[in-house]
């Protein structure tokens, strides 16, 4: 007897179409600097191609907790959280 039976197609399979045809991307060939060791993008001309600036950033999660009292004794809540600070350079 077969108990096989066959999974239909996810519904969103037939709404799916091909791409519209897009633009030509240039070829590009990275090489590292001998002197440098930094990476360089060549066109197929080999000319070095600018990509342009980009910053850094950096984040930090710093936790906080707070004890009610002075400690020369119990009770009271405790409390604690966390405050995340998050800096970013603007790009050239």
């Amino acid at each position: 007897m077969n108990t096989m039976t066959q999974t239909p197609a996810p519904w969103g399979t037939s709404r799916m179409g091909p791409y519209e045809a897009g633009p030509t991307v240039p070829q590009l060939a990275p090489v590292l600097a001998p002197e440098t060791q930094v990476a360089l993008v060549l066109d197929g001309h080999g000319r070095m191609v600018e990509m342009g600036g980009h910053g850094t950033s950096t984040s930090g999660l710093t936790p906080t907790q707070t004890t009610p009292g002075d400690g020369s004794g119990p009770g009271g809540a405790n409390d604690s959280d966390a405050t995340e600070s998050y800096d970013q350079d603007q790009s050239d």
